[in-house]
């Protein structure tokens, strides 16, 4: 009967016992790793061996040294994260969606939306307000036109002086 030892994952076990110069685990195993572990026969009584053991496979160095990791900004809100006009119109409805305000007013310039236009689209706890782009409607390149929680809605975004995007309009009609 063969018996055999798995000696597959030594070189991953020398790698996470902290020896150093460890590349990669997906590094390609050396010839002796490819030949497998030593094995016993046994047959009528007497062992011999098909194979000798191998050793330890050599510790790999490597000169490269990793890049060192950048910072990542995250922008204080969705419409200050694009420039793209149809993306600050999406991120709009989607803040009201969801009930956000703070979101929401984050996309408008100034007070060029009144207060109580954004707060009459918030969708609440107790009520769902899905806004989804209008078939036929106005797609850009500064209109762009919603339907939900029983009402239309046409949102109207400006590229200003500063370069961003920003919500200067909201037209809301009930069927």
């Amino acid at each position: 009967m063969a018996r055999t030892a798995p000696l597959a994952s030594l070189g991953s076990l020398v790698c996470l016992v902290g020896l150093a110069g460890c590349t990669s685990a997906n590094s390609s195993p050396s010839a002796a790793d490819q030949a497998g572990p030593a094995s016993t026969t046994s047959t009528a009584g007497s062992k011999a061996a098909t194979k000798p053991a191998t050793s330890a496979p050599a510790v790999r160095t490597s000169s490269h040294q990793p890049a060192p990791a950048t910072s990542i900004s995250i922008p204080p809100n969705l419409c200050a994260a694009t420039d793209i006009a149809q993306n600050t119109a999406d991120a709009y409805m989607g803040a009201l969606s969801a009930g956000n305000e703070k979101e929401a007013r984050a996309c408008v310039f100034g007070t060029s939306v009144p207060l109580a236009t954004t707060r009459s689209l918030l969708g609440h706890t107790a009520e769902t307000a899905v806004y989804l782009p209008k078939q036929g409607g106005a797609d850009g390149p500064a209109k762009f036109d919603y339907v939900g929680a029983g009402k239309s809605i046409t949102v109207t975004v400006s590229r200003l002086s500063d370069h961003h995007t920003w919500v200067t309009g909201v037209t809301v009609h009930s069927p």
